[in-house]
């Protein structure tokens, strides 16, 4: 076969309009990668934006720590530690920091400070980073980012150039904000390029190596669901190692199962045809021809009464022939009619009519009387007749030619057994000994194997082999216990 193009021809797709093409979009294997990938580059945003948005917060204020402290040292350097008001209030504006004190010994220094007016709506938080826990940064830098305006922070830290308990700044939260609002764009922006960029490159290479050739494989199989018969439709033998490639190499072999029964299928049924034509023409002509045998038989020849019983056999084993092959073929059985059977007097029955035509072999049933199975009566019998009638053919070159059926319950079923003594089914004709016209001698057609198996199926149950070897064959019946 061909290999197939990437994309499946479309023409017998119906037009969708464009809610449902998205609808139908979005409840695929591709619909789903791209709202994994979408929530992948959100999840992605958080976690990458609030540590980045905390460690600014306490970075801008912790640098606004550090500059106080170097302002309070140069007032310390100042004799007198007294410096004019104006370079004081250079020094705070520098700093961005109204108010600077230090603790140290025990007691609370104020350093610097700069008038501000806050008013009776005045409002101060503050952040204590010296004994603040791991998770408090990241609540303030919350906090700072939507507070409102016009609040005042006091900040409390380690100092960082000169021994003290810690130093304490005042400042407006405003210029904080603002810049951590510039802050936030820059990182949403930057984030937000990176992680679209990254998520389409993943989307399309999960796209290319996943998305498309399961859709490939979907619209392979959605098209030969519709038309096994159709040699067209692509399917590719895959050499990917995956589980993709291991799917595709499986429905190429089915495909090519499915169409290689179809094939089988429709010859035998065209052959079933013709067969049950012939076969009709046919019993009319062997009926014919047994008259006739009955006839010679009753002649004063001897040669020709001789011959006349061998004629009659081989005229009778044809008829038979033509009538088995004749209901095989019929489209369908009749839907069986289950009810409770007794198994002992459907296996005397069975053995009657089957043994008849083998007077030389000894037939005997084990069966408990009480023992009940759920099945189709007429179609048990018909069971039970073709594999003891199988059985019975093998034990042609048996000196004591034996047949048992036994039958006992195992859990919910019961198991029928047909036990011989012959010499075993041929390991090479064990494979397709089920299967129509695998007969095992020369005088049968082969069917009767198949149409037990058909028949126990359809009630439920089934037929196997169950044991074969030099000592004989035990083939098994299946059946729902009452």
């Amino acid at each position: 076969m061909s290999a197939p193009s990437d994309t499946a021809p479309e023409e017998d797709q119906p037009r969708l309009g464009p809610a449902a093409r998205v609808a139908r979009f979005m409840s695929g294997l591709a619909g789903r990668l791209l709202a994994l990938t979408i929530a992948v580059i959100l999840i992605g945003e958080v976690l990458v934006f609030a540590p980045a948005l905390t460690s600014f917060h306490q970075n801008w204020l912790m640098e606004r720590i550090n500059l106080a402290q170097i302002a309070a040292l140069a007032l310390e350097a100042a004799p007198g530690n007294d410096i004019a008001a104006p370079l004081q209030a250079e020094l705070l504006d520098s700093a961005e920091v109204k108010r600077v004190a230090l603790k140290r010994d025990g007691q609370r220094e104020l350093l610097l400070e700069q008038p501000f007016n806050g008013g009776d709506d005045l409002r101060i938080r503050t952040y204590d980073y010296t004994t603040a826990s791991p998770m408090m940064p990241f609540a303030w830098a919350v906090e700072s980012f939507l507070a409102p305006k016009g609040r005042v922070l006091r900040v409390l830290a380690r100092p960082r150039y000169e021994r003290a308990e810690f130093v304490e700044i005042v400042l407006n939260e405003a210029p904080l904000k603002r810049a951590m609002a510039r802050f936030a764009l820059q990182t949403i922006a930057l984030s937000t390029l990176i992680s679209v960029t990254a998520g389409i490159i993943v989307y399309f290479v999960l796209s290319v190596a996943f998305v498309r050739p399961m859709r490939r494989l979907t619209r392979s199989i959605e098209r030969f669901r519709d038309r096994p018969e159709d040699a067209s439709i692509p399917f590719r033998r895959s050499s990917r190692a995956d589980e993709i490639g291991r799917a595709e190499r499986a429905a190429f072999e089915m495909a090519e199962q499915i169409r290689l029964n179809l094939r089988q299928r429709e010859r035998l049924a065209l052959l079933g045809g013709a067969v049950a034509r012939i076969a009709h023409d046919l019993r009319n002509m062997l009926a014919t021809a047994q008259l006739v045998s009955e006839r010679l038989a009753s002649s004063d020849d001897p040669k020709v009464r001789q011959i006349a019983p061998r004629l009659e056999r081989a005229i009778g084993r044809a008829a038979g022939l033509a009538s088995s092959t004749a209901r095989f073929g019929r489209a369908e059985e009749e839907a069986p009619v289950l009810r409770p059977v007794r198994l002992d007097e459907a296996a005397r029955e069975a053995v009657s009519d089957a043994m008849i035509a083998f007077p030389n072999v000894e037939a005997r049933v084990d069966v408990d009387p009480n023992l009940i199975a759920i099945a189709d009566e007429d179609q048990l019998h018909r069971i039970l007749v073709n594999l003891l009638r199988n059985a019975a053919q093998a034990l042609g070159g048996c000196t004591k030619p034996c047949v048992v059926v036994h039958a006992r319950r195992r859990g919910g079923e019961t198991l029928i057994e047909i036990i011989d003594n012959g010499p075993g089914v041929p390991d090479a004709v064990q494979a397709r000994l089920f299967e129509p016209f695998a007969s095992t001698d020369s005088h049968g057609a082969g069917l009767g194997l198949a149409i037990a198996r058909e028949l126990a199926r359809a009630q439920g149950g089934d037929v196997s082999l169950s044991r074969s070897g030099a000592d004989g064959a035990v083939f098994q019946i299946s059946l729902p216990s009452a």
